[in-house]
């Protein structure tokens, strides 16, 4: 059997289900590619288990794949299967016919609402990536144009590059989307910024999109809703968190 297990956003959310499957386990490994801990740090849940826990870098995790074997598992910060990567490797373990189980944990979609708003007006979610040189997708805001057609909330997935230490702000997020929003769509939309979810640290501040050069500086990692129509109830929630 290899495990493919969601361990929360921080050292404290792992669950029971979780941790059973991990200490059955011979060998350990960890996605220290496509997300980071809100909290904590991965020596404590090394502690915590009395487990070695063996890192793994894109390639690792993407291409040589040594570690997909029985009596394994892989941890994922977050939930499992909420990023491209762990679906390539369902497929892989089928081929190598290995049985597998999945094990869900508490994510950022767990928290997107969590200061007033409806969950079923959620959209579809965008990532929201740094430009590079000859890269600079913007199909993000058409989605979330497309979210606001139909009154539903955008949470923005922000880039994540662990290797150079550079984690996106919500600040860094707007000041994107405001470089695209030429007709300036999104200018009286109310945002959020959700900081360090699920840590003793965690900070949710709600404003209006054409105020977020105000924002300061918070815990990261961050993400970003962008909000629809508010109702009675959700405008009373969401104005409690601004700053």
């Amino acid at each position: 059997m290899f495990y493919i297990i969601g361990i929360g956003l921080t050292t404290k959310q792992l669950s029971l289900e979780a941790k059973n499957a991990i200490l059955e386990s011979k060998e350990v490994y960890i996605d220290n590619y496509t997300n980071i801990l809100s909290f904590g740090e991965i020596k404590e849940l090394k502690e915590t288990l009395g487990k070695d826990i063996i890192q793994l870098n894109r390639t690792e995790l993407e291409q040589k794949q040594e570690y997909l074997k029985n009596d394994s598992c892989l941890l994922v910060i977050g939930n499992p299967l909420s990023a491209t990567t762990h679906y390539s490797l369902l497929e892989e373990l089928k081929k190598r016919d290995i049985e597998y189980k999945i094990i869900a944990g508490i994510s950022i979609f767990n928290y997107r609402g969590s200061f007033g708003l409806y969950e079923y007006k959620f959209g579809k979610t965008v990532s929201i990536v740094y430009p590079e040189k000859n890269y600079f997708p913007k199909s993000f805001y058409d989605l979330i144009l497309d979210n606001l057609k139909i009154n539903a909330h955008t949470l923005c997935l922000l880039d994540i590059k662990v290797i150079e230490n550079r984690f996106m702000s919500a600040k860094e997020a707007c000041e994107l989307l405001e470089e695209i929003d030429t007709d300036k769509k999104l200018e009286n939309k109310t945002c959020a910024m959700l900081s360090g979810m699920g840590s003793v640290n965690e900070k949710i501040i709600t404003f209006n999109f054409k105020d977020y050069k105000k924002l300061k500086e918070y815990p990261k990692p961050q993400s970003l809703v962008i909000c629809a129509d508010l109702n009675e109830f959700e405008k009373v929630s969401v104005d409690e968190y601004r700053d």
